[in-house]
């Protein structure tokens, strides 16, 4: 039970119910509660960009013969799906209680963003990513002791810290009362800094590298890259929103000391995403200004094979992207899919809520990685 303050009732969405999730994240609440969260989180910040990338609507009809599109336009966990082609919208289409005003929730689709502040210091030297975690960040010896940067970003680190979103006593948990989308068990309530310092466990990877998910990692290279460039979190947020000029306001899950949770904090608007997907296939390059690494994104795809296998079933996991050597891509939390091919500058990008126990139904996803080769391949062809 989520702890009382006599003569104050909690705020009832964070509270802890079944599955020891918040009630915005139980199965029957969850498409809800993703496009509630930016009102509901307890701590956050809010960034509006000075310019909005324009995109014109061309829809291509065609792409509504195919059967992947038939399914997931029919499917209970589709809220809405949007295919760029450079700025032209060929495909746009919602659910019946969803439209292109709604914000949602992307979830780990976040850890992009990372994927983008690092590699741009990586290009630029100040970033090695065979070095040692904790020559950067001593901080965490616990539980990253063992770990190499490049470790984090391939999702190969081994340690205390567990995300099975099916299993109520993951460390998951933990992590959201930092962010503050769920209220803590216990006070006082804890920073995500703190968190990662307390995480234990530190272990050499096996000499097989294998793929052991955890959103801490990202916060762990969020947290070097700020150190690194000594700007902070906020003010590169700050830059990123303007670089990909989203016409909506984005909202940004921090903790309470205003430290953006970087594993999966943003939300924003379907169309919105999309802009921010062609920043990413652009490699952070826009308007003349550099937020990420045309290089890294290159490298990513060429080296994917020395990431970690991915959960899709093909492809690796690779510097925070799956990727299969073409195309670069993240999945978020409820079913959230972002797709993008550089050099078409082709984005998909999806927003669903998956309404199963867990929330993190991978068979799903996989089918929206298919429809996404599906789409781009139609056309492609022309």
């Amino acid at each position: 039970m989520t702890a009382k303050t006599p003569g104050f009732d909690p705020p009832l969405e964070l509270t802890l119910g079944a599955l020891n999730k918040a009630q915005w994240d139980q199965p029957a609440a969850r498409r809800c509660g993703l496009r509630a969260l930016h009102h509901w989180h307890r701590y956050g910040l809010s960034l509006r960009a000075a310019r909005v990338q324009p995109l014109q609507t061309c829809i291509d009809f065609r792409l509504h013969d195919l059967d992947t599109l038939r399914w997931y336009l029919t499917h209970p966990f589709f809220s809405g799906i949007l295919m760029l082609q450079g700025s032209k919208v060929v495909l746009e289409h919602y659910a019946h209680d969803s439209g292109p005003e709604v914000v949602q929730s992307i979830q780990s689709i976040t850890k992009t963003t990372a994927h983008l502040l690092a590699g741009q210091l990586v290009e630029a030297g100040a970033l090695d990513p065979a070095q040692s975690i904790t020559h950067y960040l001593p901080e965490v010896r616990g539980g990253y002791g063992r770990a190499s940067v490049q470790d984090a970003l391939d999702m190969a680190v081994v340690n205390d810290y567990s995300e099975d979103f099916y299993d109520p006593g993951a460390s998951v948990g933990k992590l959201e009362e930092t962010h503050g989308w769920r209220l803590p068990e216990t006070e006082p309530p804890v920073d995500i800094r703190t968190f990662l310092r307390r995480i234990g466990g530190a272990a050499s990877p096996p000499p097989v590298r294998q793929l052991h998910y955890k959103s801490a990692n990202t916060d762990v290279i969020a947290w070097i890259c700020e150190r690194v460039a000594q700007r902070s979190l906020r003010e590169t947020y700050l830059d990123l929103v303007e670089a990909f000029g989203p016409e909506g306001t984005v909202y940004l899950s921090t903790d309470r000391l205003g430290t953006p949770f970087v594993g999966g904090g943003l939300h924003m608007t379907l169309r919105d995403l999309g802009r921010y997907g062609l920043l990413l296939a652009r490699g952070g390059q826009s308007g003349g200004r550099s937020l990420g690494s045309k290089m890294f994104r290159d490298a990513t795809r060429a080296q994917a094979e020395l990431g970690t296998p991915s959960l899709l079933g093909r492809g690796f996991y690779r510097n925070f992207l799956e990727t299969d050597g073409t195309w670069l891509g993240h999945n978020g939390y409820g079913g959230q899919w972002l797709m993008v091919f550089p050099e078409s500058e082709m984005v998909i990008a999806c927003f669903s809520a998956i309404s199963d126990d867990g929330g993190l139904d991978w068979r799903f996803i996989r089918r929206l990685a298919d429809l996404g080769e599906h789409l781009a391949a139609l056309v492609l062809r022309g």
